[in-house]
């Protein structure tokens, strides 16, 4: 069955995806969100802009229903986790307990996949795995809803503060070290790293899709004849 889906990455607040989904949502099968819904990164929005553009990808996704919608590091820092550059203590009193409902309600996923594409924030590392006892990516949304900080920062010995390293969590990893140990046999598709154009890097038997344009792009996927679409918003 053809299933094309559409990828949105990394929003911050931003209202460009609601331009995104009115131009596709005739045209693919299923609308994946790739998490930091919050921490506008240009001060262009306030935190209650902010926390009613969170409400409004909610209410899509209650009203088309075939989406997902990833966490990434931004949002876990305002239920617990490490701290991002950009973190807002207004903005923190005001979407902490709507992000608690959202995974108590499971409409925040860890990860996502279909066919061979596995979607997360950051990437997810088949070491990072083996360190949490986790045999499949389905063990990782298992064990999110249960304890969602398992997918926090991970203080390791030479692991800098970005995130570069094979045993950090997937809304964490970034590029050269998912490179290195990315769960085999999946196309992964993240965001978090931030680069001015759609990246696809094709490796054996598998690619590593890079999306994170501040929206300026976004991508669609059709999974069974595995291509990618890159679009300028």
């Amino acid at each position: 069955m053809i299933m094309k889906i559409c990828v949105i990455s990394d929003v911050h607040g931003l209202t460009v995806w609601k331009d995104i989904v009115a131009k596709e949502r005739e045209n693919v099968d299923r609308f994946v969100f790739l998490g930091d819904y919050v921490d506008d990164k240009n001060g262009l929005t306030s935190p209650e802009e902010q926390l009613e553009n969170l409400q409004s990808i909610q209410d899509f996704k209650e009203e088309y229903t075939h989406v997902d919608l990833l966490i990434g590091n931004h949002d876990l820092q305002y239920i617990g986790g490490v701290r991002c550059n950009r973190f807002n203590p207004r903005l923190f009193d005001l979407v902490q307990d709507e992000l608690m409902d959202m995974i108590r309600k499971r409409t925040l996923q860890a990860c996502a996949c279909y066919d061979n594409y596995l979607f997360s924030h950051a990437g997810i590392s088949n070491i990072w795995m083996k360190e949490k006892g986790m045999e499949d990516y389905t063990d990782i949304n298992k064990q999110f809803h249960t304890n969602p900080l398992i997918l926090d920062f991970v203080n390791k010995i030479n692991c800098d503060g970005s995130g570069n390293n094979v045993y950090q969590s997937p809304i964490w990893i970034r590029p050269d070290s998912l490179d290195k140990s990315a769960l085999l046999n999946y196309h992964h598709v993240v965001g978090h790293t931030r680069i001015r154009e759609i990246s696809i890097v094709e490796l054996e038997n598998r690619k590593l899709i890079f999306t994170d344009t501040q929206l300026r792009q976004y991508l669609i996927i059709d999974t069974c004849i595995e291509k990618e679409q890159i679009i300028e918003s």
